[in-house]
């Protein structure tokens, strides 16, 4: 992932919403974003590529296991599969240009699938929302990179350097 995409899954409601579930479940042990735990027994109902194809064009992949809409180094969606089942859902937001399109039809693709949204950076789940995916969008690290690339590496320097 480029440092100016802005990540987010989306898990299905189903599963967000159930007492006793958390982000921290969508982890593995080495701290990786693992979605399956979410996706395993809720299985989309939709047509997940035509779904898909409406907001983005398909495009090669490197895994028989994750199809790809977009452009990797732009905005895409990935899907990762385990056989025929949904294993994760994953937009990738390029803070470069304007977001609200892709989020606006990032949304109204969690709304079809009844999903919610899962933050990786902020490890939180948040509803379909335009304005609170915008909203996460534009306070990103992603975007505080896209707004001033050049201030933000110093800022890493910087901080790099107190810390050694």
């Amino acid at each position: 992932m480029a440092i100016w995409q802005f990540a987010v899954g989306l898990i299905p409601r189903a599963w967000a919403e159930l007492e006793g579930n958390s982000p921290e479940m969508l982890y593995d042990d080495e701290g990786y974003s693992d979605m399956s735990t979410a996706w395993g027994p809720n299985q989309p109902n939709a047509n997940l590529a035509a779904l898909i194809s409406q907001v983005l064009p398909p495009t090669e992949s490197w895994s028989d296991a994750i199809k790809i809409w977009g452009d990797q180094a732009k905005s895409d969606i990935q899907v990762g599969y385990e056989g025929n089942n949904v294993e994760s859902v994953m937009a990738r937001i390029d803070t470069r240009h304007d977001t609200l399109w892709m989020c606006s039809k990032i949304v109204e693709l969690a709304r079809a699938l009844d999903c919610c949204f899962f933050l990786l950076a902020a490890r939180s789940i948040i509803m379909a929302d335009v304005m609170a995916l915008s909203s996460a969008v534009q306070h990103s690290e992603a975007a505080r990179f896209s707004a001033a690339p050049r201030v933000y590496i110093e800022q890493l320097g910087a901080a790099s350097s107190r810390e050694s």
